[in-house]
C-alpha cells in the first residue's frame, strides 16, 4: 500500500511561485509512488490542476482527518513560518505541525525560508515548533544560520522551483516588469521606475506581469497608467495569465527583467536574463546577495535609481543561465 503524504502550504491561491514549488514537489512524490493530498483554499481546482487529492484548508474536520490518514506531513515550501504577513498565518501553519506531532506523524519542513518573525513570543513559538520536526530543510543560507543560532539541526537546500522545466530561449527583445502590491513601497517608486524604463527602453516592448491575481493587478494597472502618461508611444502588454505554462513561455521572449517577487527573479536567472531586482522582502534580498543582482529596495526614496540603472545598463557582461538542480536525496532518504 502506498504511503500517504499531506502537504500544508500556500496552495490554491493562484500564486505562480507557490504553484511551481507545489508542482515540483507533487511531481516528485508521485514518481516515488506516494499518495498525495494537499490542504488547499480551492480543493476542487487543486485536484483538477495537479492531479492530487485535496482538502479544504479552513475545515478543521477535513484537516484532522487528513492528518490522521497520512504517514508524513510536509510543511512548505516558500516562506510559511513568518509573521510579516500576519500572526494568524504563522499560527495556522504552526497548529498544523503541532496537530501532526500529537498524532505521531513524521514532519518535514520542506525548503522553507524562515522569517521574518517579529516579537519574542512568536520567535520562541516558532523555535519550539521547529525543534519538534523530524526533518528541517531551508532554502537560503540566512535561514540556515538562524536555525543554527537556535540550535536546530537543518539542511540547506535550494528552492524547488529551480527544477521547473523551461523552454529554449527565443528572444524578442522584450523587457519584463513584474510588480506586486507592497504597503511599504515608496509613493514615487512606480513613477520613477517608469521614468527610467522609458529612458532606456523606449524602443522595446514592455511586458508587465501579474504573478498573483487579483492581488498584483492594481499595481500593474498603476504602472500602465504611468507609462501611458510619461511614454505614450511605448508598446506594452499586461500579462494577466499567471499559469505556469503562460509565464514560462513569456519569459523565454525577454532580454531584461525588473522584478519584485522571489520566483520572478529566480526564473529570470534560470533563463539567463539581465535581472534587476526590486526587493520588498528579506527573501529577495537573500537572492540578490547570492547571485550579485543589481537591486534597489522598493521602499527607497528613489534617489539612487538613476545610478543603479546606469550601472545596470553599463554592465556588458553577458548573462548565463543558472543551472541549479534541487537535491531530492535528503528528503528521499528520510522517506524511505
Amino acid at each position: 500500500m502506498a504511503k500517504k503524504v499531506l502537504i500544508s502550504g500556500y496552495i490554491g491561491f493562484s500564486n505562480f511561485g507557490d504553484d511551481v514549488i507545489f508542482a515540483m514537489l507533487t511531481r516528485h512524490l508521485k514518481a516515488k509512488g506516494f499518495e498525495v493530498c494537499a490542504l488547499s483554499s480551492k480543493p476542487i481546482r487543486t485536484k483538477k490542476q495537479f492531479k492530487v487529492n485535496s482538502a479544504n484548508y479552513k475545515n478543521p474536520i477535513e484537516i484532522l482527518r487528513e492528518i490522521a490518514k497520512c504517514d508524513y506531513l510536509i510543511s512548505g515550501g516558500g516562506s510559511l513560518l513568518q509573521n510579516a504577513t500576519s500572526n494568524l498565518s504563522l499560527i495556522y501553519y504552526i497548529l498544523i505541525i503541532l496537530c501532526a506531532k500529537l498524532m505521531f506523524k513524521k514532519i518535514i519542513i520542506f525548503a522553507q525560508g524562515i522569517g521574518p518573525i517579529n516579537g519574542t513570543f512568536w520567535t520562541m513559538l516558532t523555535r519550539m515548533t521547529l525543534s519538534l520536526c523530524n526533518l528541517v530543510t531551508v532554502r537560503d543560507s540566512q535561514s540556515y544560520k538562524l536555525l543554527g543560532k537556535w540550535k536546530i539541526k537543518s539542511r540547506y537546500v535550494q528552492d524547488p522551483a529551480w527544477d521547473i522545466p523551461i523552454l529554449p530561449r527565443e528572444s524578442r527583445g522584450y523587457v519584463g516588469v513584474q510588480l506586486r502590491n507592497c504597503p511599504k513601497m515608496h509613493p514615487n517608486f512606480v513613477k520613477m521606475l517608469v521614468k527610467y524604463i522609458g529612458l532606456y527602453f523606449s524602443d522595446r516592448k514592455i511586458i508587465v506581469f501579474s504573478f498573483q491575481n487579483p492581488q498584483d493587478l492594481k499595481i500593474c494597472y498603476q504602472f500602465e497608467k504611468e507609462l501611458k502618461l510619461q511614454w505614450p508611444h511605448i508598446k506594452y502588454e499586461i500579462c494577466t495569465d499567471n499559469s505556469i505554462k503562460s509565464i514560462v513561455t513569456a519569459f523565454s521572449h525577454l532580454d531584461y527583467l525588473f522584478a519584485m517577487r522571489f520566483h520572478a527573479c529566480l526564473l529570470g536567472l534560470k533563463y539567463g536574463l539581465k535581472v534587476f531586482a526590486l526587493p520588498y522582502d528579506i527573501k529577495v534580498n537573500y537572492l540578490c546577495s547570492e547571485f550579485n543582482l543589481q537591486n534597489i529596495d522598493v521602499s527607497n526614496n528613489c534617489e539612487n535609481l538613476n545610478t543603479n540603472f546606469t550601472e545596470f545598463m553599463q554592465n556588458t557582461q553577458s548573462s548565463e543561465k543558472i543551472d541549479i538542480k534541487f537535491d531530492w536525496s535528503i528528503v528521499d532518504k528520510f522517506m524511505q
